[in-house]
C-alpha cells in the first residue's frame, strides 16, 4: 500500500484469511527522504479492533554523524504479537517537525502475518540503529535540541561550564549542573516527538536510537 506524507491518517490491514498472531511491518522510503511516521497498530480478535500500541519510523538515511550507517530504503521497521489476532489494522501518518512541516513524499507499507505467537507480546521496533549529537552551549546563549519523531533518546551527559549551567527536557524542572561535574541521564522511556531538550552553560551529548 502506497502512503502519501500529505494525506492524514491512512489505514492499512489484513483480513481473516492472511492474518495470524504475528505481524511483520516492512516499510520503503526513498534514499533522500526525510520524512518521519507514527504507526498505530491494532488486533483484530473475536471481540472486535483494540489497540496494541504505536512506534515511530524514522528516515533511511541520518545524516547526524559521520560514523552513523545509512539506512536501508526498503526494511523491516516493526513486529507485533498478539495471541489469537484474526486479523490486523495500523493507521499510518505523517508527524510534522519541529517547524511544523511535513516534507511531501509517497512511501509504501508491506505487511506480512503469520499464525505464530512468541514473546515479546506487543508492537516492537526492530534493528534499531544508534547515533549521537555533541556540543558545547554558552551562557547567554541556550543550545535547543529538538527530539525528532522517531528519534529515542538513551542518554543525556552535561558537564558543567565556569559559572555552573543547567539542562531541561520537555520544559520539565531545571537539572542544575555544577561547574566542572558530570550529570547523566538515560531515559527509560521515549521523550514525545518535537520535545525540546535545552541546555544552558555545559558542554553535552545526546545518545539515540533511530528505527531500522
Amino acid at each position: 500500500m502506497q502512503i502519501d506524507s500529505k494525506a492524514g491518517v491512512q489505514r492499512a490491514g489484513l483480513d481473516d484469511s492472511d492474518a495470524g498472531e504475528g505481524l511483520a511491518i516492512f516499510f520503503s522510503q526513498e534514499g533522500n527522504s526525510v520524512c518521519r511516521y507514527r504507526v498505530l497498530v491494532k488486533a483484530r480478535i473475536d471481540q472486535g479492533y483494540y489497540d496494541m500500541g504505536e512506534f515511530f519510523i524514522s528516515p533511511p538515511d541520518i545524516a547526524v554523524i559521520d560514523s552513523t550507517p545509512p539506512g536501508r530504503l526498503s526494511r523491516m521497521v516493526g513486529a507485533a504479537i498478539c495471541p489469537g489476532a484474526i486479523g490486523w489494522s495500523l493507521d499510518i501518518s505523517a508527524v510534522p517537525d519541529s517547524e511544523g512541516l511535513i516534507p511531501e513524499e509517497t512511501a509504501e507499507v508491506v505487511l506480512a502475518s503469520s499464525k505464530c505467537c512468541a514473546s515479546p507480546v506487543g508492537v516492537s521496533r526492530v534493528s534499531e540503529r544508534y547515533g549521537y549529537a555533541a556540543g558545547t552551549a554558552i551562557t547567554p546563549t541556550i543550545t535547543n535540541y529538538p527530539v525528532p519523531a522517531g528519534q529515542r533518546i538513551t542518554g543525556i551527559a552535561c558537564i558543567g561550564l565556569p559559572g555552573g549551567g543547567s539542562f531541561t527536557i520537555d520544559g520539565g524542572y531545571p537539572v542544575l549542573v555544577n561547574a566542572g561535574i558530570t550529570v547523566n541521564f538515560e531515559p527509560m522511556a521515549s521523550i514525545r516527538p518535537n520535545a525540546v531538550i535545552a541546555f544552558d552553560n555545559v558542554i553535552f551529548a545526546v545518545e539515540f536510537l533511530e528505527s531500522a
